[in-house]
């Protein structure tokens, strides 16, 4: 554990546990969404549920993060990392399906004349839809960018070590 200090140190300097609690609440935000995305389906991958797979990696690698802060071990920093790699990964996915779902949809909007005459109910669901995906688009890139970089801050703790304990073993022959 001595040897590993200054290395759990650096990565306790970037506040896991900051990172962490925003992971948790944009996860709970996700699921918030993917309940609203199955009782209003506007898209066929709404009645699959896949919304929520994103909402649940992001709140277990907010988890994760807050424990590993709290807990500090290159065991908890390489789960950190593994768990922020399998959330960013997940996340990528599903907001490439928020993109499409909102170019796809937003050619079926009704036209100027039609909103002067107003619209039909399907329009103004698709609407919505469209404007919920945008805001779930939004929070989906922050969850990205936040697990991208406690991955690289938890991936530098990691490897710095894994290189050391190579030069030690070499050292060693």
């Amino acid at each position: 554990m001595l040897e590993t200090a200054p290395l759990l140190q650096r990565f306790l300097g970037v506040q896991p546990r900051a990172f962490g609690a925003v992971l948790v609440v944009l996860g709970l935000l996700h699921v918030a969404f993917g309940i609203l995305f199955i009782h209003y389906e506007c898209s066929y991958t709404d009645g699959v549920g896949i919304h929520y797979f994103s909402g649940i990696l992001l709140f277990l690698a907010g988890i994760i993060a807050i424990i590993a802060d709290r807990h500090p071990s290159i065991g908890m920093v390489k789960a950190c990392l593994v768990f922020q790699i399998q959330a960013a990964a997940v996340a990528v996915v599903i907001n490439f399906l928020f993109v499409r779902d909102i170019l796809y949809y937003m050619e079926d909007f009704c036209t100027l004349s039609d909103q002067i005459n107003g619209c039909s109910v399907r329009d103004k669901i698709l609407l919505y839809c469209t404007g919920m995906r945008g805001i779930a688009f939004l929070t989906g890139i922050v969850g990205i960018c936040l697990t991208i970089s406690l991955a690289a801050f938890a991936c530098r703790t990691v490897c710095y070590r894994s290189s050391e304990d190579t030069e030690a073993v070499i050292a060693l022959d």
